[in-house]
């Protein structure tokens, strides 16, 4: 009977002592890039402030914009964890981001960074369909008061001219970015209408992209 019992009680004992018996194992948390097909309202209505009242982001922030901006940079294409700081990997995007978009490579999130990341947001999805009503909105501003724009441009306007360049028929990313490619097809377009060719949309090369959509 003793010699029964001892590989037992042996085990017994072994499954006691042993950290992996009573132990739940957990699994590993890592966060990882979800790319959705909506921003959260809780990031979208952080677009309510103007990119040049939002908070300048950089290393080492931990914000709720941080998410705002990891979110997007995800939705761009740089897939970047969503989990608010604003770390080396999110550095690494930012500074790939600003490359892409003709901006100052230094990995700080300030206002041209800012007005480059709203306009990811406002952009019509469709360049070929209807103006979109949020930039048929910015014609009710008369074509004396527009902004001025040139080549480094990020502003909302500039989503209304590359829609109306790319309409046209000059083949414009619409990025809200005024890059060497825009400034190439405002030329052109100057060219085509009997401007100035100069590549700076004033008020004469407003009056004429306003009357594309007349």
């Amino acid at each position: 009977m003793k010699k029964k019992w001892a590989p037992m009680l042996l085990a017994v004992g072994f499954l006691v002592a042993s950290p992996f018996s009573s132990q739940p194992v957990e699994a590993a948390s890592h966060a990882t890039a979800v790319k959705e097909d909506k921003l959260p309202a809780n990031l979208a209505n952080l677009m309510t402030v103007a990119p040049e009242h939002q908070y300048t982001l950089r290393k080492g922030s931990t914000r709720i914009e941080v998410k705002l901006l990891q979110w997007t940079l995800n939705q761009y294409g740089l897939k970047t964890a969503v989990d608010g700081v604003f770390g080396a990997a999110t550095d690494k995007n930012v500074r790939q981001y600003q490359k892409d978009k003709g901006l100052k490579v230094d990995g700080i999130v300030g206002v041209n960074t800012w007005v480059a990341i709203y306009a990811e947001h406002k952009k019509p999805t469709d360049p070929d369909g209807e103006l979109p009503a949020e930039l048929r909105n910015l014609m009710d501003i008369a074509p004396e008061h527009q902004f001025i724009l040139r080549e480094g441009s990020n502003r909302m306007e500039v989503l209304l001219l590359q829609w109306t360049l790319n309409q046209y028929g000059l083949k414009t990313a619409v990025d809200g970015v005024f890059g060497p490619e825009t400034k190439r097809n405002v030329r052109q377009y100057q060219k085509d209408k009997g401007l100035k060719v100069d590549g700076i949309v004033g008020v004469n090369t407003w009056v004429a992209i306003y009357g594309e959509h007349q």
